[in-house]
């Protein structure tokens, strides 16, 4: 994800194919994936390993990319803290 987040040929062909309309869709979609990935759950709802990829997204310290975790959240009205630390309890709470 990092790789093409610092890609300037992909954010080139980005910008050609997304519209302003896109973005807030994908973010929020990327959030709710993401999310579900990083405690064990699949688009189907089927239980898989928990991905440590998508745990280290939810709390990367980038937070003023335009697809991170705190940029997703603030595009779906959702104050990033609180949601980390919600994640964070659920996350002792399931896994430790």
């Amino acid at each position: 994800m990092e790789q093409l987040q610092n890609d300037t040929e992909f954010k080139s062909d980005l910008v050609k194919i997304l519209t302003d309309e896109d973005i807030p869709y994908l973010r929020e979609n990327l959030l709710i994936e993401s999310v579900k990935s990083a405690f064990g759950e699949s688009r189907g709802g089927q239980k898989r390993k928990p991905s440590d990829e998508a745990w280290e997204w939810i709390i990367s310290e980038d937070r003023e990319l335009p697809f991170s975790f705190d940029q997703c959240c603030l595009a779906c009205g959702v104050d990033p803290d609180k949601m980390l630390d919600w994640l964070r309890y659920y996350k002792r709470k399931f896994t430790g």
